[in-house]
């Protein structure tokens, strides 16, 4: 009888580590969508997300850099645990916007834009990229650099969180600001620090309040 009560615990601890594993998305294939411009309905208010990219970002979008990398990124796990391993390290000047570096961000950023989207997604993985985002985000203005296309997928992926973490955020972020940056990649204007910096301090505020 001890051996059963044993058994059957063992069992329930399995079966609980599973559920844990598959509901913080590590197990889930990638979307790899949306890519168009979206509505999404939320409390009273209606946003437009806009997947769509300008010319200059989707010229690093497409660009065939680590193929075999990214081809080994089958899952949320895998893309979240890639996106760990990244330095913010650019190049100088403008000649960050065709620095590797740029490219690795833009690309991981906007495919993590599109997992944190689907009601799938929970709240637990996105404030996990959320951090990330946030930290990597700061780095991307230092002094000489200008990795411009980087800067917009940053705030376009805080930006998405935000939004699908509503609920949370309503009295963090005006609709209008929030409505902004849900645009920023397919408009052909860079994102100003000051911006940058406050789509920051209200990622910030919702993972302080919700720890």
């Amino acid at each position: 009888m001890k051996s059963l009560i044993i058994l059957s615990s063992f069992i329930l601890l399995m079966v609980s580590c599973q559920y844990s594993r598959q509901s913080s998305g590590e197990e889930t294939p990638l979307l790899n969508a949306p890519i168009n411009s979206v509505e999404l309905k939320v409390l009273n208010e209606i946003f437009t997300v806009d997947f769509r990219i300008d010319t200059i970002c989707r010229y690093i979008i497409n660009n065939d850099i680590l193929p075999n990398e990214f081809a080994k990124l089958k899952t949320r796990g895998d893309l979240i645990n890639y996106y760990k391993t990244l330095f913010p390290h650019f190049l100088p000047g403008y000649s960050s916007m065709s620095d590797n570096t740029e490219c690795l961000f833009v690309k991981i950023e906007y495919m993590l834009a599109q997992e944190c989207f689907s009601d799938r997604c929970d709240s637990k993985f996105r404030k996990e990229v959320l951090q990330l985002a946030t930290n990597f985000q700061k780095a991307k203005y230092g002094e000489w650099i200008s990795p411009g296309c980087a800067r917009k997928s940053g705030v376009f992926l805080m930006a998405v969180i935000l939004a699908k973490e509503r609920n949370s955020t309503l009295n963090i972020i005006d609709t209008a600001t929030l409505q902004q940056a849900l645009l920023c990649l397919s408009n052909e204007m860079f994102v100003r620090e000051d911006f940058s910096n406050l789509i920051i301090e209200c990622s910030e505020k919702f993972l302080e309040n919700n720890k």
